[in-house]
């Protein structure tokens, strides 16, 4: 039997406020898809819902024993659709991709929504509150410490016997860093050479001891550190 037009309400409503929940965490953070998308999504989400379930009832489709419709087909194809979305707001810059969080946070309130259509609030709202603790919980435990690390690049101009990875690795093992990456250049001429280095320090406290150590480093005629924002 068809629902009533108060539990359409009820279902719509409670599928915009899970979704608007989730994009408002997304919008806090700056991401291309915010709250306004997110909103959207859930609110499309519950009608193709609400639609698959309750056309055949609000059409008055007799129940013949031939005539059959499919409600789960209009709803299986919300999860294809999505990943349309979810497309636009993946960016790859060089190696790096950006953005799937937010998709898969759109895929999941596609899901939140046909959840909220279909009348499962308990569903809904516990994969919205695990959702929320997966993006804001989670990322503060792991970004946390990423933001205390602090990313410099040093540009050394040296005199004498060539200075390798290895070597350099060696003489940086005091200080507590990573290094990400080494440039060389070399003049034979001269016999002078040019490394640099871009670095991940623990903290901006070892800024200065790594400066100390680097004016150690034999052949040493200059050295600059720099951010690489700056």
């Amino acid at each position: 039997m068809g629902i009533s037009e108060t539990q359409l309400l009820l279902r719509l409503g409670v599928a915009v406020v899970l979704g608007s929940a989730i994009g408002f965490e997304r919008l806090l953070r700056d991401h291309s898809a915010g709250l306004r998308t997110h909103l959207l999504v859930a609110l499309a989400s519950a009608t193709f819902m609400l639609v698959s379930t309750q056309f055949v009832f609000f059409q008055h489709y007799p129940n013949h024993a031939i005539l059959r419709a499919d409600v789960s087909r209009i709803a299986s194809n919300v999860v294809v659709g999505i990943g349309f979305l979810g497309g636009g707001v993946i960016l790859h810059s060089g190696m790096k991709v950006q953005g799937l969080t937010t998709a898969a946070s759109l895929w999941l309130v596609a899901a939140i929504g046909l959840a909220a259509g279909g009348g499962l609030f308990i569903l809904a709202g516990m994969v919205t509150l695990v959702a929320l603790f997966a993006l804001e919980v989670l990322r503060q435990l792991i970004e946390g410490p990423r933001q205390r690390r602090v990313q410099i690049r040093v540009r050394m101009d040296l005199q004498g016997d060539f200075l390798s990875r290895a070597a350099l690795l060696e003489f940086l093992k005091p200080i507590d860093l990573d290094v990400n990456s080494v440039d060389y250049s070399r003049d034979l001429t001269t016999n002078r050479s040019r490394v640099i280095v871009d670095v991940m320090l623990a903290s901006g406290a070892l800024e200065e001891p790594l400066m100390r150590r680097l004016e150690s480093l034999p052949g040493l005629r200059r050295v600059k550190v720099q951010r690489p924002d700056s």
